[in-house]
């Protein structure tokens, strides 16, 4: 069963050594630096995913005023737990757990234009484009679809 959990001094560093796939490693920021920040900047949350008691993924969160609305900012599956259905699984939970616990009504996200797979994915669980987006981050550009599900 999936559950989330805070990520805190007991289990920072399992989160850290999650990675994804080599071919997927632009279209996610690598966790360490995710917690970093959310450490660091206002207004993002982490959560841990877990599979019973074994960690498989991470999940970061915010509310994005541009939109306006919560988005689930980045989402990944550790490369050994992938193949399962453990990220389809984790996403749909995330969805009640948002529905929950911020009262959210509709939740976005943004997908690299290039990531097929987690494109795919979303629609798959409900999620519909609503638009494309580009910016430019650490000297990186960035061209990605955001999604959104009415939860």
């Amino acid at each position: 069963m999936i559950t989330f959990r805070k990520i805190d001094q007991s289990n920072y560093i399992d989160c850290i050594c999650l990675k994804v796939r080599e071919d997927q490693t632009g279209f996610v920021a690598d966790n360490a630096r995710s917690l970093v920040e959310a450490r660091f900047e206002e207004g993002l949350y982490t959560r841990a995913i877990y599979s019973d008691d074994t960690m498989v993924g991470f999940v970061l969160f915010d509310y994005d005023p541009e939109i306006p609305g919560w988005c689930m900012s980045r989402f990944m599956i550790g490369a050994q737990y992938q193949g399962q259905g453990l990220g389809k699984e984790a996403v749909l939970r995330f969805l009640e757990f948002m529905k929950e616990e911020r009262k959210v009504e509709e939740l976005y996200l943004h997908v690299e234009l290039e990531n097929t797979a987690a494109y795919q994915m979303y629609e798959k669980l409900g999620f519909r484009t609503v638009g494309e987006i580009q910016y430019t981050f650490d000297g990186t550009t960035y061209r990605e679809r955001r999604m959104m599900r009415r939860l």
